[in-house]
């Protein structure tokens, strides 16, 4: 059993928070070749591919970064007191002196503070503050869900049926039957009795360089979550 990061914006969250959503999609790490389709896994966690016109042939292999019965630990934005150190001689491209943040206090929250900082105040880097920290600032201990992979599919995106869209997280709207992705997120308004439709606005929210039309590979997650960090989870 392999333990991973996953990064979630707020909207996804919310959803999974509220055990809306059961899926998740990602990019296939390495795109296959045009013209070359799935075909079966190797010793997982390879993944096969050979040419539509050949298959027996070239092969072309992706390693899967979790398989059935991994786990990932859900890395989100939150916020910590801290402050800022110089990070020793560490320089930027520019020739600046790098910094870091510096925990004062193990405590993590979720819920945003009266008064916190985003990011380093240069008047008083030293002074202990709330700061709020972006998921790839996360560490492990202070996740607070886990992921248990319960299914992995390799497909293409816009093979996603109206029930996966549905999984992803959405929110279906009593009031109008539309499903959209969060209300008050920034995706609200764009409303759609179709999921798919209102999952192809979501992913071309997030992945500006590789949108619905392209159509990529993606690796489709099927999971179970549980509100603990990962290493409080039993094995």
């Amino acid at each position: 059993m392999n333990s991973r990061p996953i990064l979630f914006s707020r909207s996804m969250v919310t959803a999974l928070l509220a055990g809306r959503k059961t899926q998740t999609r990602r990019l296939l790490p390495q795109q296959p070749p045009e013209g070359y389709d799935r075909h079966c896994w190797y010793d997982a966690p390879l993944y096969g591919f050979t040419p539509n016109e050949v298959p027996s042939a070239e092969w072309f292999t992706v390693r899967v970064p979790a398989v059935k019965g991994d786990r990932f630990y859900v890395c989100e934005s939150h916020y910590r007191y801290g402050h800022w150190e110089p990070k020793g001689d560490a320089k930027t491209p520019l020739g600046k002196q790098k910094w870091h943040f510096v925990e004062d206090s193990a405590d993590v929250v979720f819920e945003t503070p009266l008064i916190f900082r985003k990011g380093m105040h240069n008047a008083d880097p030293y002074k202990p503050a709330w700061h709020r920290r972006t998921g790839r600032f996360m560490f492990r201990k202070h996740s607070r869900m886990t992921l248990e992979v319960k299914d992995v599919r390799i497909e293409r995106l816009q093979d996603i049926s109206a029930d996966d869209a549905i999984a992803e997280g959405l929110q279906k709207l009593r009031a109008t039957g539309r499903y959209v992705v969060d209300q008050g997120d920034q995706y609200f308004g764009l409303a759609s009795h179709n999921p798919r439709q209102v999952f192809e606005w979501l992913w071309d929210g997030i992945n500006v360089k590789t949108p619905w039309e392209k159509n990529p590979w993606i690796i489709a997650y099927t999971f179970v979550t549980v509100n603990a960090n990962i290493d409080q989870v039993a094995a």
